[in-house]
């Protein structure tokens, strides 16, 4: 099972419930005609291209929003500079270190297979046979996979590898998560990967 973007999803800002979702921060002016460099904060950076406006954020408070009329990459790194409405640079300036958030709705489409962390949190793991282990409690970047952590009732936690052969079916429509375990790999809290 492929897991993908941690980063769209995976700021204090963000929230199954619909809260909002960082996605960038402005990190300072550029020039004097009003454009501002942004840190991308999402695995899908090219989002901005696609972008007619971004919504600016300070401390979760709503600061302006702000019409887009170009997006380049900086130079030697992976900042983007964007052209705005802003009049010069102190606008651009009074921006600087504002968080850049979407809603829930405006994520990117992500390929058949792939799931926000966000989504899979909270899933009821179940065995082949439908009996509940436990419930998704968090996504562990390991190597070339991540591990599901799951907290049975006890309160200990399990790990299995997010790959197909541990992994089953994902159900968000249901909240359930099926794993095929094999042998001692359930048996040893804290084990399994």
């Amino acid at each position: 099972m492929s897991i993908s973007s941690r980063s769209e999803e995976n700021s204090p800002t963000a929230s199954p419930s619909g809260e909002k979702i960082l996605i960038g921060r402005v990190s300072s002016a550029h020039g004097l005609h009003g454009e501002i460099n942004v840190v991308p904060l999402t695995d899908f950076p090219e989002r901005f291209r696609a972008m007619d406006s971004i919504s600016l954020y300070r401390g979760g408070r709503f600061l302006r929003t702000l019409r887009l009329e170009g997006v380049r990459r900086k130079a030697g790194g992976d900042t983007l500079t964007l052209r705005t409405e802003l009049e010069g640079r102190d606008e651009a300036e009074a921006c600087v270190g504002a968080d850049i958030l979407i809603g829930p709705d405006e994520r990117v489409e992500l390929p058949p297979g792939h799931f926000w962390v966000d989504d899979l949190v909270g899933l009821t793991v179940e065995d082949m046979e439908g009996h509940p282990l436990g419930v998704v409690s968090n996504l562990i970047p390991a190597g070339a996979n991540e591990l599901y952590e799951v907290r049975d009732p006890a309160g200990a936690l399990h790990y299995i590898p997010a790959v197909e052969e541990f992994v089953r079916e994902i159900d968000l429509e249901n909240g359930r998560l099926q794993v095929s375990l094999i042998e001692g790999l359930w048996d040893i809290p804290g084990g399994g990967a």
